[in-house]
């Protein structure tokens, strides 16, 4: 066994090599690149004070339509805090996988923490999950600094606040859940209050100055170039208390739901009900929530009875022929109803066909042969009929009158 070397302290060398084992534990975990999605510009900063601190931060991609935002920050410093931030990054990492709602995870975390660690510590925490369908920003604190949405329409920052005390301090306690929607040209901002300090030692006015400076910067400026900002900032100050984390998300496409909203025909205002399916056994269900809601606005029952008869022939087409019976492709319906009309769009994620090429099945030559033959009761089962330029998109209207 090689001999150890030691200070008069007794720790010397050993207690370094604890510290270097620490800092390459507290790297593993920063993540050096995040999920790739259309529309959103995710950054990062962060700046350690040299000692091993206990900010950490994540973006996890739970599902194809739902991101999710950590950051946190265990209090002191050294190896005990690093091998804590670890511990409670696995612990918000198996929670966050299993699905379930932010404020259910970092209750479940600060239950985990408190029953399996006794320290005198705690640490503040800011979880969040982005749905791409909308938008919707579904977020909970746990005393962490709170984080900014910067709305780039109204050129100003709103606080992300909810009621919740610190993780690992309470048994039983209450975190609360709240929401914000997300717009094209929106940032949020999430941090450690490590950032403060580059502007003063006192924790209200260097967040005060912190905002002011954030906003100023990002009215001219995008979240990439403030964050330059920071680090340069930093490199100017003499010294470091604390871990420097910004984590910033700048949404720079409508949600999904609009886009599809949009590439259906309808406005992104529009009140349009989405449906998507890619077999013929959902076909029944889309049709029978249409159907409920024509009958619900009161159409009358030959209007509802020729309307799924047109659905069915129109659904069945998407799929067989725009689609090609490729179940990986997908078949978006929308719908708006009121009191005086219902208009349904339908697409398919095909190659799309010219309808004036399709042949009128009434004609003598035509009679015997099975083509034309849906496209012909759908034009004369309901009141309107238009294709896109493409032909992988058709929309009917009925409106509240019997024909």
């Amino acid at each position: 066994m090689q001999k150890k070397d030691f200070d008069k302290s007794g720790n010397g060398s050993e207690k370094d090599s604890d510290l270097v084992i620490a800092r390459k534990i507290q790297a593993a975990m920063i993540p050096r690149s995040f999920p790739a999605v259309e529309g959103l510009e995710i950054n990062s900063v962060y700046l350690p004070c040299g000692a091993v601190g206990g900010d950490l931060f994540d973006c996890i991609q739970i599902s194809d339509d739902i991101l999710a935002f950590l950051i946190f920050d265990v209090t002191g410093f050294g190896i005990s805090s690093a091998l804590i931030s670890a511990m409670a990054k696995v612990c918000f990492m198996h929670h966050i996988n299993l699905g379930v709602s932010p404020r259910a995870v970092i209750s479940r975390v600060n239950s985990e923490i408190i029953g399996n660690i006794n320290a005198d510590f705690y640490l503040t925490a800011f979880l969040c999950y982005l749905n791409l369908h909308d938008n919707k920003l579904s977020f909970c604190n746990a005393g962490h600094a709170y984080p900014f949405i910067y709305r780039k329409k109204e050129g100003k920052c709103i606080s992300l606040k909810t009621q919740g005390t610190f993780i690992g301090v309470f048994k039983d306690t209450f975190f609360d859940e709240q929401y914000e929607y997300l717009n094209p040209g929106d940032t949020l901002f999430m941090f450690t209050d490590g950032v403060y300090r580059l502007f003063s030692d006192d924790y209200n006015k260097g967040r005060k100055m912190f905002e002011a400076e954030l906003t100023g910067h990002l009215s001219t400026q995008s979240p990439k170039e403030f964050q330059t900002f920071i680090e340069e900032k930093n490199q100017k100050t003499d010294y470091m208390e604390d871990d420097i984390t910004i984590m910033s998300v700048e949404v720079q496409t409508q949600s999904r739901k609009n886009q599809i909203k949009e590439k259906l025909g309808f406005s992104a205002e529009a009140p349009v009900y989405l449906q998507i399916f890619s077999y013929f056994e959902e076909i029944d269900k889309a049709i029978s929530v249409i159907l409920a809601s024509m009958d619900s606005y009161g159409f009358p029952d030959e209007s509802i009875r020729k309307m799924k008869i047109a659905l069915t022939e129109l659904l069945v087409n998407a799929i067989s022929h725009g689609n090609k019976k490729d179940f990986s492709k997908k078949v978006v319906m929308g719908h708006i109803i009121d009191k005086k009309q219902i208009t349904i769009s339908i697409m398919d994620e095909g190659s799309g066909f010219n309808p004036d090429s399709v042949p009128d099945p009434t004609t003598p030559e035509n009679l015997s042969k099975n083509c034309g033959r849906g496209l012909f009761i759908v034009k004369h089962y309901v009141d309107t009929v238009v294709f896109n330029d493409k032909g992988n998109r058709v929309t009917v209207t009925r409106y509240h009158s019997v024909r």
